[in-house]
Formats: C-alpha cells, sequence, structure tokens
C-alpha cells in the first residue's frame, strides 16, 4: 500500500507547524505523486486565509517547484449558507487545481437564517429532538447543494463536526463525480459516515492526511486501517497503490 497523492495539507500560511517547502520536502521523500497545499477558507473562524492573501499563497505555491512530486495549488473551503453557498470568489476558485470542500462548526455564515443554524440552534438541538432533525436536514441539504452547485473535487471529513446524512451526500457526489474522503486526523469519528457513504456503490474515495505538520505528509496507516475495517473495496480509493508493499 503506497500513497500517490496526498491532496490535503496545510502550513503555517493558515494554522499549521510547517512551511510550504517543508510539506514538498516531505512529499518527495515519501515518493507523493502530487502534494496539495489546501488552506483554510476565510470564514474559518481564527485560522481562514484571509482574501486579500490569497494570490500571495498562489504565488508561493508557483513558486515552489518540485522535483518528483507536483504541487497543488488547493483550498479547504467552508460552506457559509444553507444553500450551499462557498467563501471563495469565483476568481479564487478559476485559479485553483483543486477545490476542497468541508462543513465546519466555526464558521462566520453568510446571512442571519444561516447564522440561526449554524450557532442558535445547534445549541438547542442539544435538548430538542425536534431541533436535532431540523439541523440535521438542513445541513444535509447544505452540503449537497453545495456539490450541486459548485465545482467540487473533494468532500472532506463528511459527517465530522456538523451531522448530515452521508448517503444523500454521497449519491450527490456520485451523480456530479466528486469523491469523499477519508481523513487521517477524523477517522473515528468520521468512520460511521463513509461506512453510510459506501454503501453507494459509485462513489469514490481519496485517503487525505489533513496533515499539520510535514511529518503528518502523506501518512495515511488510519486511513488504510478504516478502507479496510469497513471493507472498502480497494479499487475505490483513488490514489493509493494497493499493490505497493513497501509501505
Amino acid at each position: 500500500m503506497r500513497p500517490l497523492a496526498d491532496y490535503h495539507t496545510h502550513t503555517r500560511w493558515s494554522h499549521a507547524s510547517g512551511s510550504i517547502e517543508d510539506n514538498l520536502r516531505a512529499a518527495e521523500e515519501m515518493g507523493l505523486r502530487e502534494l496539495g497545499i489546501a488552506e483554510h477558507g476565510p470564514n474559518l473562524l481564527f485560522v481562514g486565509v484571509p482574501r486579500r492573501r490569497w494570490f500571495r499563497l498562489r504565488r508561493a505555491v508557483a513558486a515552489t517547484p518540485g522535483i518528483n512530486t507536483r504541487l497543488l495549488f488547493n483550498i479547504e473551503a467552508n460552506i457559509i449558507s444553507l444553500d450551499g453557498e462557498l467563501d471563495i470568489p469565483s476568481e479564487v476558485v478559476e485559479a485553483l487545481d483543486m477545490v476542497l470542500v468541508g462543513l465546519h462548526p466555526r464558521i462566520v455564515p453568510r446571512g442571519l437564517p444561516d447564522w440561526w443554524a449554524y450557532y442558535p440552534r445547534r445549541y438547542m438541538a442539544l435538548f430538542s429532538r425536534r431541533q436535532r432533525h431540523l439541523l440535521y436536514d438542513s445541513f444535509t441539504q447544505a452540503v449537497v447543494r453545495c456539490v450541486e452547485r459548485n465545482p467540487v473535487d473533494i468532500v472532506v471529513h463528511p459527517g465530522y463536526g456538523l451531522p448530515i446524512d452521508s448517503r444523500e451526500l454521497a449519491r450527490a457526489c456520485a451523480r456530479r463525480g466528486t469523491r469523499m474522503e477519508i481523513n487521517c486526523r477524523h477517522t473515528a469519528e468520521s468512520a460511521g459516515d463513509i461506512q453510510r457513504a459506501a454503501q453507494i456503490p459509485e462513489l469514490e474515495f481519496v485517503i487525505g492526511s489533513d496533515a499539520h505538520s510535514p511529518q503528518a505528509v502523506g501518512k495515511f496507516e488510519a486511513g488504510f486501517r478504516l478502507v479496510q475495517g469497513l471493507g472498502i473495496e480497494r479499487e475505490r480509493v483513488v490514489n493509493v497503490d494497493w499493490q505497493d508493499n513497501s509501505h
């Protein structure tokens, strides 16, 4: 089992410990074909990269060529409305190599109805079954609409942080050719969602390290264990060479 690409890594541009060069060096040492620098979108509280810095980040990625590893300018965008709106403008989307999307609980929502769902309703749901159902339906529709309305390549850590119907999301991803991430930082929390999503046979997966340090780049062991434990067909995980026994 050998990782071929890690599309989801972070650097000091957001809230991780290494530089772009550090992550690339780690990827080269592992023999990765591709490495994604996927910093957080601007509406993630405290750690999102402000919009004014995105084109500086793109230049920094472009100025860091790999020898055997292709470096990708990605983003981990946030869903900021129940209509599936992203926190990145179209001109940034057009400059990206890949669009990764995450449903995160600590964001700046677009408007008042979205703020109500992200904050008051989440706390009301701790005490009300009806509010839990409303929350579940709202966030499921938000991420499904996001996939249907945006050029999303990968949905990261599905179900982590906010509850969703991962089977409904998987159907939308399969229709659109969007892949779902098996996230190595959050395997325990998202295992149930991955298991339910895997029931949609047309869905494809990628494993992502979600590395917050260079030492974690390409470290897919937790993802390998989850794939094997859930009995997911290996050919559905597209960024791993399962025949290579060097790792």
